[in-house]
């Protein structure tokens, strides 16, 4: 196998699978729906989905690029909607993808980025990957000055096949239509296809993480890697390890104290709206293996591939509603969304029958003193009143730039379900916004003030 045939390119190819899978995945769907009618037992048909689940799994894994990240996605933010064995299945994504790149591939990146094998370049550089992620795997390793590190390594042919999947994204939409319409949208897969060929530039993630640490500076807890730039390249990262449980290790491990689970979660809130709060600026990949619990209670966050800055005014507008929401207000979501930059093709009082209860909906974890995202039905309820309101959906359309703000808060809100994270969220979400506001970048604050001293 050739280095450029490691990820499957041809458009032919991919194209196929994936009709293939989405045709048998839905025709096993519906089959299982129909047992659940006829008064089959789950157990029994948990049993029959196990075969579907799997085949799902190994062929989004096989493909990697778009088809993994999509399947990682809906995999936290849409777990209402898929049965258990299909949903176990899906998190296998979150642990890592099937397929992985031999040792002598490895080497060839390594000779044509750096000039010589690994083990010329590093002291020591481990043959087995640590993971194996949509476009790269990572391997643990030692520099020639004692620095212990990972090396992220893009697969050979990555760029060809996401190059491929984007051209065949309304295939891989409607194979993961489950996600209740979000996949839908021509503008998702605008932004999407932006990120995810940043993504593919090594150089550009150094750069976005340095962003994103100065706007992490008021939260000392929570830590980015240093990186090497002398052993960094457009197609290897090389970075400070950073040595701990990941999210999702603490998530699946039932030993894991709930205030433990907690302060993981406190730490994600804190991960996700301070940087936007302060500056704009989020983590647009929340995939629970890109946290790290660190000794001394730290967080650590890793892969800044699709970290953006956001604009000022949509950054206010959040600012706006939060606020409202701190002081137990019904908020002017109208107001703010169309200063947002949001295009609203109908009245305040029409949008409303579906904002209001839209927000009051999304609110609630921030609304109670207690708040259990184990059981948490935010994203089922966010569908349902989709579904009851469509033709009010329809007329509000979204700017480019908030489609990954979505996916970083709706990302965050699954890795808490996943993490079973119970506690004070609403204290922790205004403890973070004060900071922020505190150290609020000047372009932030500028033309915004809010009644702090009201919020408790």
């Amino acid at each position: 196998m050739s280095n450029d045939d490691h990820v499957q390119s041809g458009r032919l190819a991919r194209m196929a699978k994936i009709a293939k899978v989405g045709a048998r995945t839905a025709a096993d769907m519906l089959a299982a729906r129909a047992r659940q009618k006829l008064g089959s037992d789950d157990a029994t048909i948990a049993e029959s989905l196990k075969p579907t689940a799997e085949r799902l799994v190994e062929v989004l894994g096989e493909m990697k690029g778009v088809a993994t990240k999509v399947g990682q996605f809906v995999s936290l933010v849409d777990q209402e909607n898929f049965p258990e064995e299909a949903r176990k299945a899906l998190h296998r994504l979150l642990n890592q993808t099937p397929q992985r790149m031999e040792w002598d591939q490895v080497q060839a990146v390594v000779r044509g980025e750096l000039g010589g094998n690994p083990e010329e370049i590093f002291a020591a550089f481990d043959r087995e990957p640590l993971a194996s992620a949509s476009m790269g795997q990572v391997h643990g390793a030692t520099t020639r000055d004692g620095q212990d590190v990972v090396v992220k390594i893009q697969y050979p042919g990555v760029d060809k096949a996401i190059e491929s999947d984007l051209r065949n994204a309304g295939a891989i939409a409607r194979t993961l239509s489950l996600a209740g319409g979000v996949l839908e949208s021509r503008h998702y897969f605008e932004e999407l296809a932006a990120v995810l060929r940043r993504e593919l530039d090594y150089q550009q993630e150094i750069a976005q993480a340095e962003v994103y640490r100065d706007a992490l500076q008021p939260w000392p807890d929570l830590v980015v890697p240093e990186f090497r730039r002398d052993l960094s390249t457009q197609r290897m990262l090389t970075m400070e390890r950073l040595r701990g449980p990941t999210m999702l290790e603490a998530a699946q491990d039932d030993a894991t104290p709930a205030d433990v689970r907690f302060r993981i979660g406190a730490q994600l809130v804190a991960a996700t709206w301070g940087p936007f709060l302060r500056q704009g600026v989020i983590h647009a990949d929340p995939h629970p293996g890109n946290y790290i619990a660190l000794p001394g209670g730290r967080l650590g966050v890793l892969d800044f591939g699709a970290t953006k800055t956001l604009s000022v005014p949509f950054a206010h507008a959040y600012w706006r509603l939060l606020d409202a929401a701190f002081r137990r207000e019904v908020p002017d979501v109208y107001g703010a969304l169309v200063s947002a930059g949001f295009d609203m093709q109908l009245d305040k009082a029409a949008a409303d029958v579906w904002l209001l209860p839209l927000t009051a909906t999304v609110e609630r974890p921030f609304q109670t003193d207690w708040y259990d995202w184990g059981k948490c039905r935010i994203s089922a309820d966010v569908q349902a009143l989709t579904r009851k309101h469509p033709l009010i959906v329809l007329k509000v359309r979204a700017p480019e730039e908030s489609l990954m703000f979505y996916r970083s808060a709706a990302g965050a809100a699954g890795d808490l379900r996943l993490l079973r994270s119970a506690g004070n969220f609403r204290t922790t979400l205004i403890g973070t916004a004060c900071t922020a506001w505190q150290h609020r970048s000047a372009p932030m604050a500028q033309g915004l003030d809010l009644p702090v001293e009201q919020w408790n």
